[in-house]
């Protein structure tokens, strides 16, 4: 379903696969501050795709059929992936937790994120959890973004955020990344590369087609939910972007502790 309203958001990915803030993260301290901010999408993509699961399969007991036999297909394969991939090193993992060990691989405080996670555990809400871990505020408005749309609901912006927002734009942005990265004497970059190589490697040659194909299922025959659809992809991409922008903001050409 590649129709001209989703290929008019082409301009919106150019921007991001060829943002300066790849250009920016050549120092520990500059990849620090990315990873610092970045993770939070890092959770809240986790989010969304058991946001998706829970409207597109059945979750409940007793168990019965929900919905597209194929589209139950596509998310619980997305929802393997995702949620207990493998390691470097060989080990079932989360994406998200492969990330936080990225992070302490270059030196990057993860205690805010993890104050956040252990939050959630205690029952707070998504919204207060953010204030109280004390959330980077470019961050906190993209995770806030991205649950007004879990919150109303609508499976088939929910999954244009997925697709079109995340899993679509995925690999370009890493590639720009990978491309440009410059390994400091002295900092350790393996668990880093080996996240955003798979990345790369499951998104571009396997999620990515699947989540496409989603998104097609859909909204099929409905103009109004592609309307929706394109301009919920639409918000996503900006939203990336400013979060790209606030990085920019906080780097600087210099090195120094992360």
């Amino acid at each position: 379903m590649e129709s001209s309203s989703f290929a008019d958001l082409a301009a919106l990915r150019e921007r991001l696969s060829s943002h300066e803030l790849y250009s920016r993260l050549t120092t520990p301290r500059n990849i620090a501050i990315f990873m610092k901010h970045h993770v939070w999408a890092v959770w809240d993509f986790m989010s969304l795709v058991k946001a998706l699961q829970r409207q597109l399969t059945c979750v409940e007991l007793p168990w019965r059929p929900v919905g597209d036999p194929e589209i139950r297909y596509l998310i619980n394969d997305i929802v393997v992936g995702e949620e207990s991939d493998l390691d470097r090193h060989g080990r079932r993992t989360s994406h998200f937790e492969m990330y936080l060990e990225a992070m302490k691989g270059i030196g990057a405080t993860t205690t805010r994120i993890e104050h956040f996670i252990a939050l959630l555990g205690e029952g707070t809400p998504v919204d207060r959890a953010l204030d109280l871990a004390g959330a980077p505020e470019a961050s906190a408005r993209f995770v806030r973004h991205t649950f007004e749309v879990i919150g109303r609901g609508k499976i088939h912006e929910i999954a244009s955020l997925f697709t079109y927002g995340r899993e679509d734009v995925i690999p370009a942005m890493f590639i720009g990344l990978l491309d440009r990265l410059e390994v400091p004497d002295g900092v350790e970059l393996a668990d880093l590369r080996y996240y955003l190589e798979r990345h790369i490697e499951v998104d571009g040659d396997h999620h990515g087609p699947l989540a496409r194909r989603m998104i097609e299922i859909l909204c099929q025959g409905e103009p109004t939910r592609h309307a929706e659809a394109v301009e919920a992809a639409r918000r996503a991409l900006a939203a990336r972007l400013e979060l790209w922008e606030a990085i920019v903001a906080k780097c600087d050409p210099g090195g120094g502790e992360a």
